[in-house]
């Protein structure tokens, strides 16, 4: 039975005939929690049936009374199951009311089924008059399509029941976080078991046909869990492209690699791509996706702990040209992202440790409660304390998560995120991307951009000693004197934030709160060098 203290309700929303209140039933039964129907809580206190109350005042009657009953349900904390009506969340307010409240997973299926299952049973007010009822259904669905897309999950309800309250409860249990974009809204699940969860995402997108994308590490080591956990659910993967490990191979050469492979094994736009690796494994299996026939769509599973913490949220793909870091790349969201927190077991230390850097990055630009965490559980982190972990890549992916929300392309917030990116990228490119790993660059990165800050009087002393001590406790680099400070200097023109002659550059003001300041290039390779000469 799944652990459910202190667990929100779960909604199920989707279209009619989807399964809601059926799958509704068994799943609370099978977690001992009880079940409310919507639309039948809405009859008993009307004293009417779902169909007279249209009959009486119509649907905007209706979906009064509807919010109304289940704003007194949200109300009543603590967990329960309840199925909602199809067209329930079609009021933006009440659908973040209820996101916000509640775990919201809505039940998907062919259209097909759907006008299967709608021909019986129940009266369906918005069908029953219809003169065309599969023309309806087509109309209805594709306007309430882009209000299921922003559940916290999906599943497919084309299955066996017990099949469909399996993956309905790993949702739940996932405690997922919303990427709020609208029709491209998608959840990051935090599974206990990743395969199965990584199975059910894609199960609810009905690809045509399933790709991997991964590396020679990865794949050695969590390779058949994956491609077991697809091809149990029905979805062997067509081909897997499996890479050199590294940032090196962070290439066009490998995108290219891969297109042919993926191309030659049928897929069409239909398809799904799964990234499976670590950063640079998300990056460029997200940038092949946005470039394979157009786009088509793909999912992160992040294995490492630099790619759950930041690189496989917020829709960034792309791959390094020369000495210049992401140069090519594009925008281009997942349409899940499923984190396995177990796999980090295999990390190796050094990487481990690196992805922390991205961590106190998070902390630093919009988590203070983040970096008292990291801070006063330092030895906890080190030691990969499952439930510290969890907490600090749930709350660095709440960070991430809240800033693409507000800023998806990068105009103005999500600038912040590049905290510690200028240095850190130049100082990684004049290694040739082997020398240091990423978070090690971004670590120096936000020393250099912290000491900065505090030259041009807009960082405390204090808090870049505080941020510098914390990096040095997780076995980060901080000294700067000892890196190719000058070597590296010149490769800050490459930086994609360069606007001319100035880099927009962001300063820290306080734990949790930074702004971003355009300065030339010259001054700021000034800055740099005296950050160095403080060691």
């Amino acid at each position: 039975m799944l652990e459910l203290s202190g667990r929100a309700p779960l909604l199920l929303t989707g279209f009619m005939g989807a399964g809601k209140t059926t799958t509704g039933r068994l799943a609370a039964a099978r977690a001992g929690v009880s079940f409310v129907d919507l639309d039948e809580a809405i009859a008993d206190e009307a004293r009417a049936s779902v169909a007279a109350i249209f009959a009486e005042g119509g649907e905007a009657a209706f979906r009064a009374r509807e919010r109304e009953v289940l704003r007194r349900l949200l109300a009543d904390r603590g967990p329960r199951v309840i199925a909602l009506g199809g067209g329930t969340l079609l009021d933006p307010v009440l659908r973040r009311e209820a996101t916000a409240a509640a775990c919201v997973v809505a039940l998907v299926a062919p259209v097909s089924t759907l006008l299967e299952r709608v021909r019986v049973g129940s009266p369906r007010p918005l069908l029953d008059r219809a003169p065309d009822r599969e023309a309806q259904v087509r109309a209805l669905l594709a306007e309430r399509a882009p209000v299921y897309a922003e559940a916290h999950a999906q599943v497919g309800s084309d299955a066996a029941p017990e099949v469909v309250v399996e993956a309905v409860l790993r949702a739940w249990a996932d405690r997922p976080l919303l990427v709020p974009l609208g029709a491209r809204t998608y959840g990051v699940r935090f599974a206990g078991d990743a395969f199965p969860s990584i199975a059910d995402a894609v199960r609810a997108l009905h690809p045509s046909g399933v790709f991997v994308v991964t590396d020679e590490t990865v794949g050695g080591l969590w390779g058949a869990s994956l491609s077991r956990g697809l091809t149990t659910a029905g979805l062997a993967p067509r081909a897997v492209v499996t890479l050199p490990p590294g940032e090196e191979h962070k290439r066009l050469a490998s995108v290219e690699r891969a297109l042919a492979t993926i191309l030659a094994a049928g897929a069409d736009r239909e398809a799904l791509l799964v990234a499976h690796g670590g950063g640079v494994i998300t990056d460029l299996g997200g940038f092949t996706a946005a470039t394979l026939l157009r786009g088509v769509r793909w999912v992160a599973a992040p294995t490492t702990l630099l790619a759950m913490v930041d690189a496989s949220v917020g829709g960034k793909t792309g791959v390094d040209l020369g000495e210049a870091k992401n140069a090519v790349g594009a925008f281009h969201q997942p349409a899940a992202v499923v984190l396995g927190p177990e796999q980090l077991a295999t990390e190796e230390e050094r990487g481990f440790r690196s992805g922390l850097s991205e961590a106190v990055k998070a902390a630093c630009v919009g988590d203070a409660v983040l970096l008292d965490l990291l801070e006063g559980e330092a030895e906890r982190v080190l030691a990969r304390d499952p439930e510290v972990i969890g907490e600090v890549i749930r709350r660095s992916v709440a960070v991430k998560a809240g800033i693409v929300a507000r800023d998806e392309h990068e105009a103005g917030e999500r600038m912040l995120l590049n905290l510690g990116h200028t240095l850190g990228h130049a100082l990684e490119a004049e290694g040739g991307f082997r020398r240091l790993r990423h978070g090690e660059a971004v670590s120096l990165g936000l020393v250099g951009e912290l000491r900065a800050g505090k030259a041009l009087g807009v960082t405390p002393a204090a808090l870049v000693e505080r941020v510098v001590t914390l990096l040095e406790r997780l076995g980060q680099p901080t000294r700067l004197a000892e890196q190719p400070i000058l070597a590296a200097l010149p490769l800050i023109g490459l930086d994609k934030k360069r606007r001319g002659g100035g880099v927009r550059s962001v300063l820290l003001r306080e734990a949790g709160d930074a702004v971003v300041e355009t300065i030339s290039i010259e001054r700021l390779s000034r800055l740099f060098i005296e950050a160095s000469a403080e060691g």
